[in-house]
């Protein structure tokens, strides 16, 4: 099953109703580099592609598209349990 991970899921400047995903609290430690860790940890096959995020069109970010039996809430769960 493959699922788009955007950036601003992980952005402690967006508020929830523009797209954050996670709590603040848990993203004080992120990054980029972490979120790579994570995922190759975890086993989740991963792409990297620059985009536009369909909530701020005008901001330029990445999107990890990813490779899992997971599912979307299920990788956003151990994401932030691992933050």
């Amino acid at each position: 099953m493959r699922c788009a991970l955007y950036l601003q899921y992980f952005s402690r400047d967006i508020p929830r109703s523009k797209g954050r995903r996670l709590s603040k609290r848990s993203l004080a430690n992120f990054s980029e580099e972490r979120l790579r860790k994570i995922l190759d940890e975890a086993g989740i096959t991963y792409e990297v592609r620059e985009c536009y995020y369909p909530r701020i069109p005008w901001q330029k970010t990445k999107m990890y598209i990813l490779e899992s039996n997971l599912k979307k809430s299920s990788i956003m769960k151990l994401i932030e349990k691992r933050l």
